[in-house]
């Protein structure tokens, strides 16, 4: 009798922790009580068991920018389709991955008819025609070349947005379609001598002075206070004295190599390494000192000094 009572109060503890882990009060890891689960997002390479969008991003570190390194939740259109790999607070994902996403073909080689190429350097990528470039380089994991997110949005018309309230992404697919090619889009004027004054100024110096040069001439152009067109911007003179050096001794003129193409289309795609600038400066021979004293600092890239 005694044996009976025994075995029924063990079965009826067991009955009520199985009924206390079933409604989620009591771990089962050794750890603190986790909520349900209400959310199946995907994560490969983030915590071991599957939550709710929440549980996903408690794990996750802020970055300066405020994007979490690790994964995210991915939205395309509004509806939540899977996640998304956060490295340095840049949204990544490989090529293959973005086309099955999107539902674009992928042969391996070519999406939907483009056929994305990195220069060697990994500053850039070109695709029909095109120029994309990667401030913060590219990522490799897993064997898999991981893009921004943002650039192959562009080669496919989309548009990236982070909500910073949902820690999420959005992707809108909504003008999905291969951006139109290099041919059509760059304004064969402006190429022509905005790739002369970034060779002939900054032949020299890295892809991302040669941008900031040709940023300060379309940024000119942008300005009131400037003429209206890349050619009279280059061109301009200031009580008989022209305003780039180049124009003065005639190296203005001089056939610019690929490099300096390249940082001219790049800059007019809307790529920007100085922001605001509207004057730039090699302390080592120029008057660096009425820059400083007159002008607001921008930024250092190399041998020049960007000013606003």
């Amino acid at each position: 009798m005694i044996r009976k009572d025994k075995l029924h109060i063990v079965l009826l503890v067991c009955a009520l922790l199985l009924c206390l882990a079933a409604n989620g009060s009591v771990a089962t890891d050794g750890g603190s009580p986790r909520a349900p689960v209400t959310g199946t997002a995907a994560l490969a390479d983030g915590p071991e068991e599957t939550g709710s969008v929440v549980d996903i991003l408690s794990y996750e570190l802020e970055t300066e920018d405020g994007l979490p390194d690790g994964h995210v939740p991915l939205y395309i259109n509004g509806v939540l389709s899977s996640d998304c790999l956060v490295i340095d607070g840049v949204a990544r994902m490989s090529v293959g991955r973005f086309a099955s996403l999107t539902g674009l073909d992928y042969d391996g080689v070519s999406v939907a008819g483009l056929t994305p190429a990195v220069s060697e350097s990994g500053e850039y990528a070109e695709a029909n025609g095109r120029y994309f470039y990667f401030a913060d380089g590219l990522c490799e994991r897993g064997g898999e070349l991981l893009w921004p997110l943002r650039e192959l949005a562009r080669m496919f018309s989309c548009e990236v947005r982070w909500d910073e309230a949902s820690g999420s992404i959005d992707l809108d697919v909504t003008g999905l379609a291969p951006i139109e090619s290099g041919g059509e889009f760059y304004d064969e004027d402006e190429l022509y001598w905005l790739s002369r004054i970034i060779y002939s100024e900054s032949g020299n110096q890295p892809l991302s002075g040669q941008i900031g040069v040709g940023c300060v001439v379309l940024n000119r152009v942008e300005s009131p206070i400037f003429p209206d067109s890349v050619y009279e911007v280059i061109f301009e003179r200031t009580l008989g004295t022209a305003q780039f050096s180049p124009v003065a001794s005639g190296t203005i003129y001089a056939e610019p190599n690929e490099e300096a193409v390249i940082a001219a289309k790049l800059c007019l795609e809307g790529y920007n390494t100085v922001g605001d600038s509207l004057y730039f400066v090699n302390p080592a021979i120029g008057a660096s000192g009425w820059f400083a004293a007159n002008l607001t600092f921008v930024t250092r890239i190399a041998d020049h000094d960007f000013y606003a």
